[in-house]
């Protein structure tokens, strides 16, 4: 299979995107599980699609261009896991691309191939849920158009307005998913030590960061949503509580094939020694976006297996190198196919419980689960009082409360006037016809809002509102 692939030829990346489409067409035949954070990014599109303002009128921490895609793949069809899924192979196959070029163009390797578009296409498929279009995926896009940048200057020294490309980029993958804050200064460190800079340079990247950050600004602004867009998304990651929807033996078991062939590719790499400077400085350059991805793993305020995506190029890059560098095609094969066969044995075992042990990777956290209350809420405006969101899957999300993380002291605060007024006003634009109280909220809250309260009859921990019944 890597003979096919290392032939310098375009047309390769149709059996890229073949092998897309055969590694996922079980998942797309059969049932696919939905992840918790899949049905948030759909919850937040189908709100914001019906003209809902983000950040106040849905209290939620995603990117507001993430939101923006959510919305318009609401807008087009609906809750559609299965765009969600179409539209990452799609997105994928862009990236395998973008990033199969942006090497050859800058000759990172001694021979053209396109071999880093197979491997980086099966780093992004190493678990189920890589198969979602989640912000990550999105902002590796830009992602890879910033390496580029910096690669390109690297070899021929860029024009000027060149940087302002690579600030845009990085303020747009920003805007889709906040920790890739940490590549602005990973770049800055990467163009100031492997190439020359001058002031102007810097003001550029500068400028084009900020760019798209002051236009989503003035948009909100005009809403009169800034403060709320600045502290829901900006600040709020300092204040979240830690989710953890898997181990972190998890996450480790999912890239231990990868990690390994890591180790075996620096010391083949850093063993030849045969690259001349540019190639050098590649090199150093994607071991400085190695650590900058995995500060973006520190900075997240949940652990999910999709944010191992971040790690896609810069491993992909020197796992590339690792096969190229393999004298021998039959080793090299047999590596990669046992590489590939990996990587399908933990997807498929994982999701279909074969070929790993029970309880090696725990997942039940990460995917959504029945809930008692399904048949009930089906097609009902549901509030979830709580941070177990399960049972919006067959109801409508009502009031801006959607992220408990976000709404948890302002629905806790109910001895301050000003808040227990919004919270009623919240109630009252938009009544649920159900409410699930998991963290026994509710009764504190009617106590205070008598009128709401007569609204309603209690269920066990629900309270449904008297006309629905």
């Amino acid at each position: 299979m890597l003979a096919f692939f290392r032939i310098n030829d375009p047309y390769r990346l149709i059996g890229v995107f073949l092998l897309i489409i055969l590694i996922r067409l079980p998942f797309f035949l059969g049932e696919m599980p939905l992840t918790i954070p899949e049905l948030q990014w759909m919850l937040v599109g189908e709100s914001v699609s019906l003209s809902h303002i983000l950040y106040l009128d849905v209290w939620d921490d995603i990117g507001p261009l993430s939101a923006m895609v959510y919305s318009l793949i609401d807008t087009i069809g609906g809750r559609t896991q299965w765009g969600y899924q179409m539209l990452a192979a799609l997105i994928l196959l862009l990236q395998c691309y973008l990033f199969n070029q942006l090497l050859i163009s800058n000759k990172a390797y001694n021979e053209n191939t396109y071999i880093p578009a197979l491997i980086y296409m099966i780093l992004m498929g190493s678990f189920f849920d890589f198969f979602t279009l989640s912000p990550v995926l999105m902002s590796c896009t830009f992602q890879l158009l910033v390496i580029n940048g910096i690669f390109h200057h690297i070899a021929v020294k860029a024009r000027d307005e060149q940087f302002l490309n690579i600030g845009l980029a990085l303020g747009l993958s920003a805007l889709l998913y906040l920790p890739t804050l940490a590549y602005f200064p990973i770049s800055i460190l990467a163009l100031g030590l492997f190439s020359s800079m001058t002031f102007k340079k810097y003001i550029l990247l500068f400028f084009g960061f900020l760019f798209p950050m002051v236009l989503v600004g003035i948009y909100f602004f005009w809403h009169g949503a800034l403060l709320n867009f600045i502290e829901s998304y900006f600040f709020a990651w300092m204040n979240l509580p830690f989710t953890e929807m898997v181990s972190l033996r998890t996450m480790l078991l999912i890239s231990a094939a990868s990690l390994v062939l890591l180790v075996l590719s620096w010391l083949k790499i850093y063993s030849k020694g045969r690259y001349n400077n540019h190639q050098t400085n590649f090199i150093q350059v994607m071991v400085l976006f190695l650590v900058g991805s995995g500060i973006m793993i520190f900075l997240s305020r949940e652990r999910v297996p999709h944010q191992l995506m971040i790690f896609a190029a810069p491993m992909a890059f020197f796992l590339s190198h690792y096969f190229l560098l393999i004298r021998r095609k039959l080793l090299a094969e047999l590596v990669f196919i046992g590489f590939l066969a990996v990587s399908i044995t933990v997807n498929y075992g994982v999701l279909y419980r074969f070929a790993i042990p029970t309880g090696i990777f725990n997942i039940e956290q990460l995917i959504v689960q029945p809930t008692p209350w399904d048949e009930l809420v089906s097609g009902k405006k549901l509030l979830i009082v709580g941070n177990e969101p399960d049972a919006y899957l067959h109801a409508y999300p009502v009031t801006p409360y959607l992220n408990w993380n976000l709404s948890k002291e302002h629905l806790e605060r109910i001895n301050a006037f000003d808040n227990l007024s919004m919270i009623y006003n919240n109630l009252r634009n938009d009544l649920p016809e159900i409410i699930i109280d998991q963290q026994n909220l509710v009764p504190g809250l009617f106590n205070h809002m008598p009128t709401v309260a007569s609204l309603y009859q209690k269920q066990g921990n629900a309270y449904l509102l008297k006309s629905s019944n």
